[in-house]
């Protein structure tokens, strides 16, 4: 009985639920704002393709991390990786990734910024604006990874459920005749390219392998991702094809919002004719979600990188960190875009794979034993006369 107490205890909090509805809202709430015009540009109907296969890709790799860290699913790899490589590279390792995530809640902190405050936040100062929308994120942080868990299961079926019957307003706009563009490779080159940017999109679900002492052992892990990841996706094909029908590949590709664009011709009825608010808060809601749990991450690792037993006491410090970054990242949001597409798939990838140099130490550790193990056996046999 004892036993069984203790394994419940150390079983995690967060349920398959709150993970499943989690990666759904991250898989598409800022690539939908943000990924699709510049997409439609370069692939033209491939995009749907190029998205297809980043996400297999993408949530391909973060199941293979998860499958080294829940064999030991009670302990946090940012704690006992420092006993499968060397302490100075594990340190190193932890800085590098929790820079990164900081970084990118900068970014998406930014990229807020930029959407809301021309058409809805008008003469009001940037920092004011990053600082109230941080806020509220440093007080889920001071609660725990799984306030952000629990949050994004109470808003992913109203976000979910809009964007999952949100092609029905648009059936008769889809000519049949267009489809078999998308049915066609036009240029293999641009795929390979397009997709090869888009897996990072997908690879910063890596995360979730430093958390795994989070999650119930219990529950099929990899299966929830999977099922989350592709929900995700199914909504941005499904929002680049309209737009893709609706608006044509040139016109999409200069719209910046095409997605929002979309909205305008939206009408419920006779009482709601324009839903562009309902859409732009859900995507709010999204935008909080996905900025809240990297924000989250980034501060845990950062206080394992530096062994401390509370994340709390460096979450203002970072908070004001990643505010301060975000106003200085770019003068405008095209040149935000171009610092983004210039190099940040490679960072990003490289940076998501640093995880695997654990489960390669654990190989190369247990091929070491196992050999040592067979040559004390080989030596302890008896020698033939």
């Amino acid at each position: 009985m004892h036993g069984r107490a203790s394994r419940m205890n150390n079983q995690g909090t967060i349920t398959g639920m709150q993970l499943g509805g989690l990666i759904f809202v991250f898989v598409f709430s800022t690539t939908i704002a943000f990924l699709l015009s510049p997409l439609a540009g370069v692939a033209s109907f491939d995009g749907s393709m190029c998205m297809l296969l980043a996400a297999i890709a993408g949530t391909a790799l973060t199941t293979l991390g998860m499958r080294f860290a829940m064999r030991l699913p009670t302990q946090y790899v940012g704690i006992y990786g420092g006993t499968l490589l060397p302490r100075c590279v594990h340190k190193a390792v932890l800085m590098f990734v929790a820079i990164f995530y900081l970084h990118l809640s900068a970014f998406i902190l930014r990229e807020f910024t930029d959407f809301f405050m021309p058409i809805y936040l008008r003469e009001t100062p940037p920092v004011a604006v990053a600082i109230l929308v941080m806020l509220p994120i440093v007080a889920l942080t001071q609660s725990g990874v799984s306030t952000v868990f629990r949050f994004a299961q109470g808003c992913f079926l109203v976000i979910g459920g809009l964007f999952m019957f949100k092609p029905l307003f648009f059936m008769n706009t889809m000519d049949s005749p267009m489809w078999y563009e998308f049915t066609r490779i036009h240029d293999w080159k641009i795929i390979w390219q397009q997709t090869y940017a888009l897996i990072p999109w997908y690879g910063e679900l890596i995360m979730f392998a430093y958390m795994a002492p989070q999650f119930n052992p219990d529950r099929n892990i990899r299966k929830i991702i999977w099922l989350g990841s592709m929900a995700g996706t199914y909504i941005l094909i499904m929002e680049f094809l309209m737009m893709m029908f609706f608006f044509g590949p040139k016109l999409s590709a200069v719209l910046v919002y095409p997605a929002l664009e979309l909205t305008g011709f939206m009408h419920l009825g006779d009482f709601l004719h324009n839903i562009d608010a309902l859409i732009v808060s859900i995507w709010f809601t999204g935008f909080f979600i996905k900025l809240a749990i990297i924000f989250n991450f980034g501060t845990l690792i950062f206080s394992q990188a530096l062994s401390l037993r509370q994340h709390r006491t460096v979450t203002f410090p970072l908070a004001a960190a990643v505010i301060s970054i975000s106003l200085i990242l770019a003068k405008n949001p095209i040149e935000l875009s171009e610092d983004f597409n210039s190099s940040w798939a490679s960072y990003a990838l490289c940076t998501e794979v640093l995880f695997f140099l654990y489960p390669l130490a654990a190989w190369v550790r247990g091929k070491k034993g196992r050999s040592a193990a067979l040559a004390a056996d080989m030596s302890a046999e008896p020698q033939q006369p």
